[in-house]
């Protein structure tokens, strides 16, 4: 059976779109883990909430492995969903931020950017999602399509990564993962012909981008942690997690 599944995941993965897909992976509802320890840093549960573009960052780059070897956060739970939009992560948000939660990852947006064509959709749903982090650090993996894709989707992820970059003004822990600035197509690193979702090695170059992100963002958390701790304020700054060279 869990062959199976791992078929059907590969197969969704590198044929499938975001909204529609040829195979359609069955998809188990998460629950929450139990509670982990604060370490000494600081630090308890990373909680990431993606789409497909997660399931395969993790699936073939290994990222829950490699965010774990990174040892900021005692505990990393990923909760990704293929089709998953952005406006979702509200109520994910409410089930499965626990007191041991310090820090947060979203990487969502490109169904939204597929579907909605409202102007004010992405300030919207941007503050739909940050009301309901409870001021922990949120670090937003933005969007990309394909150059060669569909022109009014990547129109429509310029207009919400814009909105992003100005949110922070509103939500200061908000910092920004700026993947599309950082990849660049080239090789077998690249997007397939649905100009969405990556090839294997793609999804390997997200992997170590978005560890790479993690590493400056889990020490900027870190910081602000120890900060806080000592001197019983916070200190924050509207930034973006500058790009990374990816291995």
């Amino acid at each position: 059976m869990s062959n199976l599944l791992s078929r059907t995941k590969i197969s969704q993965l590198l044929v499938g779109g975001l909204c529609v897909s040829a195979f359609i992976a069955p998809q188990l509802s998460q629950a929450a883990p139990p509670p982990v320890s604060i370490s000494p840093n600081g630090q308890g549960r990373l909680l990431i909430i993606g789409d497909s573009l997660s399931v395969g960052t993790d699936y073939f780059g290994k990222l829950q492995t490699r965010i774990e070897r990174l040892a900021i956060w005692p505990s990393v739970f990923i909760d990704d969903k293929s089709g998953r939009k952005a406006s979702l992560a509200a109520p994910i948000l409410e089930k499965q931020l626990t007191a041991d939660t310090t820090a947060i990852v979203i990487a969502l947006g490109t169904n939204d950017m597929i579907s909605r064509t409202e102007s004010w959709y992405p300030q919207y749903v941007i503050d739909l999602v940050m009301a309901k982090t409870k001021n922990l650090p949120v670090l937003w993996v933005n969007t990309e399509f394909s150059a060669l894709g569909r022109r009014d989707w990547i129109s429509r992820s310029v207009r919400f990564n814009r909105a992003l970059v100005k949110a922070q003004a509103r939500w200061p822990q908000l910092r920004i993962a700026d993947w599309n600035t950082s990849f660049v197509p080239k090789a077998a690193s690249r997007f397939i012909a649905d100009g969405v979702h990556l090839t294997v090695s793609g999804y390997k170059t997200r992997a170590s981008f978005t560890v790479n992100a993690l590493r400056v963002y889990g020490t900027q958390v870190v910081d602000a942690t120890t900060t806080t701790t000592s001197t019983t304020t916070t200190s924050t700054s509207t930034s973006t997690v500058p790009p990374t060279t990816t291995p």
